[in-house]
């Protein structure tokens, strides 16, 4: 009997074997993809959130600051009341007066509080120094005001370290000018009529010396006086501890 063939094993080359171990695992980019989206998205949103935050807050800063903002409220310091003779004129009369002091602020407040003896005592000699006749008008108690502010705004001043400023009541008007000079208009001759002759052609003969000798000779022109600057009464600055002063009484007796 004819032998069956001997089987030859069916081997797969190597190449292909090591192929196929070999082959690389494909991954999907898609969840790259996907989280990088999420992260511009994210970084975007973050970047407008903050800018466009930020310029809310400045806008609405801005408003607030084009709003007029409310006054702050006053604050008053009252003096006790104060009875002097005043300066003889005539007849000895005194002042009883009682004021009140209005601050920048409360630490104002508190320094005026704090010297009030000194005050007082400032207060007590500037009022014994005025005469009947100056504060017995509006615009004289005005001024009595005004001085009295400054020599209280002084003091508080003063404790602070700060410079003090000369007592002045008077200060020139801003933005007021002086009045120019009016010089004299030469004269004109009228219409229709001749103009007048020379003055040596008209001159009478000379008088004899004798004359001339007697006449008197013309006084000077006076020299015109110069015109008083414009003033009006001084006022607090801004800075000053002590704005105002008002009397809540004010009797002459």
């Amino acid at each position: 009997m004819a032998k069956a063939p001997a089987k030859k094993d069916e081997k797969k080359p190597e190449a292909e074997v090591e192929g196929e171990g070999e082959q690389p695992k494909k991954k999907s980019k898609l969840p790259l993809i996907i989280g990088l989206v999420v992260l511009l998205a994210a970084g975007g949103g973050a970047t407008w959130f903050f800018v466009f935050k930020g310029k809310g807050e400045g806008e609405q800063a801005a408003q607030q600051q084009a709003k007029p903002q409310p006054p702050k409220p006053p604050v008053f310091v009252p003096l006790d009341a104060f009875t002097v003779n005043l300066s003889a004129e005539q007849n000895e009369q005194y002042l009883q007066v009682a004021a009140t002091l209005k601050v920048l602020d409360q630490s104002a407040a508190d320094a005026a509080k704090q010297y009030m003896p000194e005050v007082r005592h400032r207060t007590l000699t500037l009022l014994s120094s005025k005469k009947p006749s100056q504060i017995a008008t509006a615009e004289g108690r005005e001024r009595l005001a005004e001085e009295m502010r400054q020599t209280a705004n002084n003091i508080i001043l003063a404790a602070a370290g700060k410079p003090v400023k000369p007592v002045l009541l008077d200060v020139p008007k801003t933005g007021e000018e002086a009045p120019a000079e009016t010089k004299p208009e030469e004269a004109k001759p009228q219409e229709g009529m001749a103009p007048a002759a020379d003055a040596t052609a008209a001159a009478p003969a000379a008088a004899p010396a004798d004359a001339a000798q007697a006449a008197p000779a013309a006084a000077p022109a006076a020299a015109p006086a110069a015109p008083k600057p414009a003033t009006t009464l001084s006022k607090a600055a801004a800075d000053d501890p002590v704005q105002s002063v008002f009397f809540t009484s004010f009797i002459i007796q």
